[in-house]
């Protein structure tokens, strides 16, 4: 390669480098002071999330604020507590993924309950604009206004997606069994689902003609592939749907004979391994998280 022609090839790499992004592991603590009305649970959870934040801002730097969402559940009269947490930030950065178990102690000052905890994981930073798709999940009914985090035992679940981009698309489910892939659908055997830039599409959705007495014909019904089901008084189910503009694998589940009346699953922990990988490896990988809680029927 002559010297004009290195010059040039160096030239065209500063903009990609620019944009490269750092991954790193970290960690730190942060110590979170919360009133009594609140569970040691709930307190932990803040204390958790907060810390994740911090860690993240003290590498890469704020943008505005920072703001956060915690849902708790309450478990009988035991008192325990199941908990899933989704952090919202402004933070020049993401968490990728968690090493080993955050340790807390807790501790009582002035009416307040003080939490400290130590987390280490690995964070990424965030330089280039991240791909911004609309995933709603929905309840019973394939317009987008039937939108809800709220469902009952029975209940369909419908998910409309809209991406500016061409791309590919999976949805996994995570309830207290474990991890449910939901799509690709069960006996697929692609990876990921390809997706056209602008297009809505609503994942789970079946058509067919039933005989409608009423009416004296036939008629189109629509139905899922998917009911949900609860299975005590209040359960939650957090649903991840991951979406990039280049093709990804899926990871290893199980699809044995016991298996044949749900969908294929893999434990939480082999699905955050696969999903913290494939977010390394793919820096343009995007992944939406929504939380829904499912009650018992109402009494008629």
């Amino acid at each position: 390669m002559n010297l004009k022609g290195f010059i040039a090839a160096v030239l065209l790499l500063i903009p990609s480098m620019s944009l490269a992004q750092k991954t790193l592991t970290a960690s730190g603590d942060y110590i979170y002071y919360g009133p009594t009305s609140i569970t040691p649970d709930q307190a932990k959870v803040i204390a958790l999330e907060r810390a994740k934040i911090q860690i993240i801002a003290d590498n890469f730097g704020t943008v505005v604020g920072v703001n956060n969402s915690t849902f708790i559940e309450n478990r009988g009269e035991s008192g325990s507590v199941s908990f899933l947490s989704l952090g919202e930030s402004e933070v020049k950065g993401e968490w990728l993924e968690t090493i080993g178990k955050p340790a807390f102690s807790l501790s009582y000052e002035q009416n307040l309950q003080v939490v400290k905890v130590h987390v280490k994981g690995r964070i990424r930073e965030l330089k280039a604009a991240r791909i911004q798709f609309d995933a709603r999940i929905l309840r019973n009914g394939t317009g987008d206004k039937f939108e809800s985090d709220e469902f009952r035992d029975g209940d369909d679940l419908f998910v409309s997606f809209t991406s500016p981009v061409d791309g590919y698309v999976a949805i996994y489910l995570y309830d207290k069994t474990g991890i449910s892939r939901l799509l690709p659908l069960k006996f697929q055997k692609e990876g990921s689902i390809p997706v056209e830039a602008g297009e809505r599409r609503v994942f789970f959705s079946r058509h067919s003609n039933v005989y409608s007495a009423s009416e004296n014909r036939y008629v189109e019904k629509t139905y899922s592939d998917y009911v949900i089901t609860c299975g005590g008084e209040v359960e939650i189910n957090r649903i991840y749907i991951v979406f990039s503009p280049n093709r990804f694998v899926r990871p290893l589940d199980d699809l044995s004979a016991e298996q044949q009346e749900k969908p294929a699953n893999l434990s939480f922990e082999a699905f955050q391994k696969w999903l913290s990988k494939s977010r390394r490896q793919d820096i343009d990988m995007t992944v939406k998280i929504v939380d829904i809680v499912v009650r018992q029927k109402e009494e008629q």
